[in-house]
């Protein structure tokens, strides 16, 4: 009676072994990676119909979390998740067509519900190229502060980053690299002499993209005059003062003579301003005050002063011409 027993619990112990092996067939973490648009098949899954009630189920953690599950009755994203089963009892997931969002772990578990154990684990890994999410920006930056540009690009794998700046040649316009990468340029102590164009290239080996970051350097207006004495006598016909403005933006520009009180309007009877703009390059106004009907006489002669202010402060930039009486031989 013993020997029966003893043999009887061997028997059924044996059959539960052989049954719980016919469920737990696991595989190790594997990486799969694909592209945007086409379609993946993950794994192989393969569930033992043998065994009873067994069933198969794929998880799809993201992030650290599940966010859903897929079944052999229940698929995902109308059917474009699904679980296909090939001729060899595989249940393997299909995913068609691949998108950016399906990055994530998928793990596929089968056997008895509550008692399901994990086949495969698989970690997937959607590529693309690089993205901007902008092609065209404007910055700016007042001379003497840090600037940074960024150029924050998505792709897998992830994109290398070069910064080009514009130069122009002659009447021959190019984009030269300046021998700095990465997502961030840093300027120290810009000046007016940085304002131009930059390029970012983000570039992977599934393709690249660009960007153009148009930078402007806001200064204070600096002002030179040509003389700062011009000589005279009564009957001069012809008496001119100049005063070049360099700023960013461009200035308020204004004349007066003696003191701020006897400011010189434009083109009036006496006297004529011209301005004269060159701003191809190093924003170069120049201005002059013209005698114009009447010969120079004695009230005439004075200070002159050409002022100037822009919007980047309260600065006020001003230089004097003193206009004198030339020593009668």
């Amino acid at each position: 009676m013993y020997y029966r027993n003893s043999l009887k619990f061997k028997l059924t112990l044996t059959t539960r072994i052989i049954l719980f092996l016919g469920v737990v067939t696991c595989t190790g973490s594997q990486e799969i990676k694909t592209q945007i648009g086409k379609r993946e098949i993950l794994g192989p899954c393969k569930n033992d119909k043998s065994v009873l009630n067994s069933s198969v189920m794929w998880e799809v953690h993201k992030d650290g979390k599940k966010t859903y599950t897929v079944t052999e009755k229940r698929s995902f994203d109308g059917g474009r998740v699904r679980i296909d089963t090939n001729p060899y009892g595989e249940s393997n997931l299909e995913i068609n067509p691949v998108r950016k969002t399906d990055t994530g772990r998928y793990i596929c578990k089968t056997g008895p519900t509550g008692n399901m154990v994990t086949h495969t684990n698989i970690e997937l890994i959607v590529q693309f190229g690089p993205k901007l999410s902008w092609e065209s920006i404007n910055r700016t930056m007042h001379e003497g502060e840090t600037g940074e540009l960024w150029c924050n690009a998505s792709g897998i794998p992830k994109p290398t980053i070069e910064w080009f700046r514009k130069f122009r040649v002659n009447n021959d316009t190019r984009y030269e690299n300046i021998g700095i990468s990465g997502n961030m340029l840093r300027i120290h102590n810009i000046t007016r002499y940085a304002k131009d164009i930059y390029k970012c290239h983000a570039s992977n080996e599934l393709g690249s993209a660009e960007g153009f970051i148009n930078v402007d350097v806001l200064f204070p207006a600096e002002l030179e005059v040509f003389e700062e004495e011009l000589q005279g006598v009564n009957g001069d016909l012809n008496v001119e003062m100049a005063c070049a403005v360099t700023a960013n933006p461009m200035v308020n520009i204004v004349w007066y003579k003696g003191d701020e009180e006897n400011h010189i309007q434009e083109n009036n009877w006496k006297y004529k301003i011209q301005n004269e703009d060159d701003m191809k390059e190093y924003y170069y106004t120049t201005i002059s005050i013209l005698k114009k009907v009447y010969p120079l006489e004695h009230a005439d002669f004075d200070t002159y002063y050409c002022k100037a202010q822009n919007d980047t402060g309260h600065d006020i930039a001003s230089k004097a011409i003193n206009l004198a009486r030339r020593p009668e031989k």
